[in-house]
């Protein structure tokens, strides 16, 4: 009978358990592979890559010759008067049908198709490198959402701390003015601060949940959100201690960073538009061939048969007044690679600055963590000093107060600096390119 009660009560737990999935952890690494894995403008990027190619294809077959297949059927029906017999009217009716086959084998063009087909690789190679951009923003947007989903994490958790201890305290102190030993302002204040954390932590959750729809997004995931057995992994307790350097940095930034990149291959693009435009100038010479065969079917003719024709030469053609077409095209072209370089030099100059500033910012970042990680040591040592003194009547409730606010604030201050030292790095690795071949902190 013990037994059969032991299942009953047992049994509720057992399905309960089997319905709630385990909780799984969501590191930094797992939300990268999964955004690189899934996102669409990853798949959209890598089929720009392929109408690239697709237009270098296209660049390459002028090198081949061509060949053109024409036919034609034609049906007359013919009324004259022939100069001899201008008294009489003639009338016929015949067809004509035929068709040709035509070869043209271009075979020198002032080096514009050489050009053509060196433009289009560059803008392939200039589609590469945009996608792998497309990547660095992607991780970084997602670590950024990820950092902050963690914060929130802290941030409740440091939240539901300071509930739990004012509830205690409540407690203690309800039961302390029953005694009479406390006036019941004091059970309120309690009361009122466990409200209070309840409220933040409302806010905190909300936080969480903004972050965690960004990360959904950015990983495709179909519910939009993540799910509900999933949670980013808590963070380290321990700071980074990586220094960088600025010239390190910003050598490192301008041999690798992918759109910085694709200006050199954009600008080596433009560079052959500009040798397509110059061989405008230049005559093109051409091997063509033709063969034709055509037949006039219900005209009388000696011997009923068709005719054919079909000849081989060369072609040569020199455009020697285009009304300023092809100089304005080499203006264009010209004028459009300044342009490209000057772009390049500004995004030099704000990789550069970018760098001093994250550089700067992970500086005092890791000496702001050390040294909220002082100051939250000390406040718990005094919040427990003070909490003592009240317990045993010597210290006011105010100062009770102050100390777990400054306690609850400090060990707050402390996440956030934590996982500010990490995000600045991060920050740093995207602005420098690093982010796609680093390995996230912990």
């Amino acid at each position: 009978m013990k037994k059969i009660s032991m299942l009953c009560v047992l049994f509720p737990v057992f399905l309960m358990a089997q319905a709630s999935p385990p909780i799984q952890t969501l590191t930094l690494a797992d939300v990268r592979e999964a955004v690189l894995a899934n996102n669409p403008s990853i798949r959209e990027s890598l089929q720009r890559i392929l109408a690239a190619e697709a237009v270098l294809k296209q660049a390459e077959s002028p090198y081949l010759p061509t060949l053109t297949l024409k036919g034609s059927y034609n049906s007359f029906d013919t009324s004259t008067h022939p100069e001899v017999d201008i008294e009489h009217r003639y009338e016929d009716s015949f067809d004509i049908y035929g068709g040709s086959l035509r070869a043209n084998w271009l075979i020198f063009d002032g080096f514009a198709r050489r050009a053509r087909k060196l433009s289009a690789a560059y803008n392939v190679d200039r589609r590469e490198l945009l996608a792998d951009d497309t990547r660095r923003l992607l991780l970084l947007s997602a670590t950024v959402s990820f950092r902050q989903a963690q914060l929130a994490i802290e941030n409740i958790q440091v939240l539901e701390q300071d509930k739990q201890f004012n509830r205690i305290l409540e407690k203690d102190a309800y039961k302390r003015f029953e005694a009479g030993a406390v006036p019941e302002s004091d059970v309120f204040n309690f009361s009122i601060r466990v409200l209070q954390a309840e409220s933040l932590v409302f806010q905190a959750q909300l936080d969480y949940d903004i972050a965690c729809s960004v990360l959904a997004e950015l990983m495709a995931l179909p519910e939009g959100r993540l799910p509900e057995n999933m949670r980013p992994a808590p963070v380290s307790d321990e700071a980074p201690t990586r220094e960088p350097s600025v010239d390190l940095e910003l050598q490192y930034a301008l041999t690798h960073r992918p759109d910085y990149k694709a200006t050199e291959a954009g600008w080596m693009a433009l560079e052959q538009q500009v040798k397509v435009s110059k061989g405008k100038l230049m005559p093109s010479l051409a091997l063509i061939g033709d063969v034709s065969y055509f037949e006039n079917e219900g005209v009388a003719t000696a011997d009923n048969y068709g005719d054919y024709i079909s000849y081989v030469g060369v072609g040569l053609q020199w455009d020697l007044f285009s009304g300023g077409r092809n100089r304005g095209e080499i203006r264009e072209s010209e004028a459009e690679m300044r342009a490209l370089g000057e772009q390049r030099e500004s995004l030099r100059l704000s990789i550069r600055s970018a760098i001093q500033k994250h550089i700067d910012q992970a500086r005092t970042a890791r000496e702001v963590f050390e040294t909220q990680k002082q100051i939250y040591e000390l406040s718990l040592k005094v919040r427990d000093s003070v909490t003592k003194a009240y317990n045993a009547g010597v210290a006011s409730i105010t100062r009770l107060n102050e100390v777990q606010t400054d306690t609850t604030r400090s060990e707050g201050a402390l996440a956030a600096s934590r996982i500010n030292s990490l995000l600045t790095l991060e920050l740093l690795d995207a602005e420098t390119g690093r982010i796609l071949d680093r390995r996230p902190h912990k």
